[in-house]
């Protein structure tokens, strides 16, 4: 005969344990103390056991049964009932963990260049996890995740706005399969940010003309006083060297070779994971030879004003930049776009029009397959043209600010 609500909560203490059963193995145990406790007697194999379900009345007749069904059908299964527990307890930790430690995973599973590596996981603490650490990951609807990434897009950063929104939508893919949600919150967010302005990413796209960029040039050499030296430094490098701004920042001494007046990347801070050498103009070495006397006993060429022998922030050059007015417009020249593509796009369109081999161009700017360098090239002789090309280019950008 199954139990009752009434029965069982009128159980009265015996001077013995006894029991009241409630069907296939089921049954409340009642001590003399008073404590009452749904226990589970089985089968498994050949063996019997007991599973302890939970304290009565934190546990009600009701969740009793279910959790005794539940544990049944493992018992069918030939599968142990504790492991019951030991899914919970799993699920509890699992719901325990904040975003975070979900975006850290997914992070380090990215096969990412260290710079890179090292730029998504900056983006993420600055853009998401102070928000989405408050919260369990659970708890979070799309107009929550909506609400967070317009903060980003308030301040201007439409395209970082989509990229974390693409964050959140795989790391919550990652989530999902764990069942610790039911539902991607994140899936289509990107679509419900505002799209990103041309304005956003500046004019530095677009600069070709040789009288904005002498003036731009011009505005690099004349900073501000309160404009750190290391920040001046990187900017005038920035359009004699081509690389990425995030290979500006992490650029290493020990990545510079004065004696063959090259720079040498290593394959693992490459987008392309290949390595790269750049040949340095001589207007280039002399701007190394002055940040050398401020930072070459430490690893990185470039140390932030306030880092402790950090590198520069990702934000440092994008708002120098952003700080530069066009004297002949009044307008600013840009922002992001121009740290991002700004001088190797620059670049890449006047050595084109200026009629250099686009195969050279492309090499240097760490963009051209292998397959197609032309097989009457070889690695010495595609060295020589882009070391002539880059000091000519370097020529023509002094030639230009002092014109």
């Amino acid at each position: 005969m199954s139990l009752s609500h009434t029965a069982v909560s009128n159980a009265k203490p015996k001077d013995k344990v006894y029991k009241l059963f409630d069907g296939g193995g089921l049954h409340l145990l009642i001590k003399p103390s008073g404590y009452k406790c749904w226990k589970y007697d089985y089968r498994l194999d050949t063996a019997r056991g007991t599973y302890t379900i939970g304290q009565y009345p934190d546990v009600s007749l009701k969740l009793a049964r279910d959790r005794h069904r539940q544990a049944r059908e493992h018992i069918a299964n030939g599968i142990h009932p504790k492991q019951i527990k030991v899914q919970e307890r799993i699920e509890s930790e699992l719901n325990e963990l904040r975003f975070s430690h979900y975006a850290n995973l997914w992070v380090e599973k990215q096969n990412l260049a260290e710079s890179t590596h090292h730029d998504l996981q900056q983006r993420i603490d600055k853009n998401l996890t102070p928000y989405m650490d408050k919260k369990k990951v659970n708890e979070f609807t799309t107009a929550d995740l909506l609400k967070i990434s317009l903060r980003i897009t308030d301040r201007g950063a439409r395209e970082t706005a989509k990229r974390m929104a693409g964050v959140l939508r795989r790391v919550y893919n990652e989530i999902l399969i764990l069942g610790i949600v039911d539902t991607n919150p994140a899936q289509g967010l990107a679509e419900l940010l505002p799209k990103p302005d041309i304005r956003d990413k500046g004019n530095f796209g677009h600069i070709t003309s040789p009288d904005e960029i002498k003036v731009l040039l011009q505005l690099i050499d004349s900073p501000s006083n309160r404009q750190d030296f290391a920040t001046t430094q990187a900017l005038k490098l920035m359009p004699l060297v081509f690389l990425r701004p995030r290979n500006i920042r992490f650029l290493k001494w020990e990545h510079i070779d004065f004696d063959r007046n090259v720079i040498n990347i290593p394959a693992s801070e490459i987008k392309t994971r290949k390595p790269l050498t750049v040949p340095l103009a001589r207007q280039a070495i002399a701007i190394l030879k002055e940040i050398q006397l401020l930072t070459g006993d430490l690893e990185y060429v470039f140390i932030s004003g306030h880092g402790k022998g950090k590198p520069l922030s990702e934000n440092t050059t994008t708002a120098a930049l952003r700080r530069f007015i066009n004297p002949n417009t009044g307008e600013p020249f840009g922002t992001g776009y121009m740290t991002s593509h700004g001088f190797r796009h620059m670049a890449s369109t006047l050595l084109n029009e200026m009629g250099y081999d686009p195969d050279v161009i492309e090499l240097q700017l760490a963009h051209i397959n292998k397959d197609r360098i032309r097989a009457t090239y070889n690695k010495a002789q595609l060295l020589d043209k882009r070391t002539q090309m880059m000091q000519e280019w370097a020529d023509y950008l002094e030639q230009l600010k002092a014109s």
